[in-house]
């Protein structure tokens, strides 16, 4: 997939130290499923996502890559939630470097464009810590919604959706 700036698609095996680089960032996992990981789990999450992840029909994990330069610049993904997976989930993380230069926003354009029309969704989810004034933003920007609360160990979080246009 690709957008204007942005080539989207699947890791690599010499994306490795890329992904690794970002999942131990502790500043771009802040707001990430359960934060900041330790290069043990980052490389665990790796092995997975080739192991377990790629092999499931259901899980669109990709590398970013910014195509004046072929810049590693995130990750993103569509995939059904663990705790409600009728609900399927945009995700997204840039490195520090690609902060403010609107490709997040490309990113969930993108793969909401994907999701209703490769994949057939009538909606499609975001979760997001409610202090994450920076991703609300975006997800605003693409047209979702908040659509409610939720609870889990850490807290509150909201969630966001957006319908197809059918």
């Amino acid at each position: 997939m690709e957008t204007e700036r942005l080539l989207i698609k699947k890791y690599e095996l010499t994306d490795k130290p890329h992904l690794l680089s970002l999942f131990t960032d502790d500043e771009v996992m802040k707001y990430v499923g359960d934060g900041v990981m330790t290069m043990t789990q980052a490389e665990d999450w790796w092995r997975k996502l080739f192991a377990k992840f790629y092999p499931e029909k259901n899980l669109k994990i990709w590398a970013v890559f910014a195509k004046e330069n072929n810049a590693y610049v995130g990750h993103a993904g569509i995939y059904p939630r663990p705790e409600k997976p009728e609900e399927w989930e945009l995700v997204y993380f840039l490195s520090r470097e690609n902060w403010g230069k609107g490709y997040a926003t490309e990113i969930a354009r993108r793969i909401i464009n994907y999701g209703f029309e490769e994949l057939k969704l009538m909606e499609i989810y975001a979760t997001v810590n409610d202090d994450h004034s920076g991703s609300i933003r975006v997800l605003e920007k693409v047209g979702m919604r908040f659509k409610r609360f939720e609870f889990d160990d850490d807290g509150s979080f909201s969630v966001y959706s957006i319908s197809a246009k059918r």
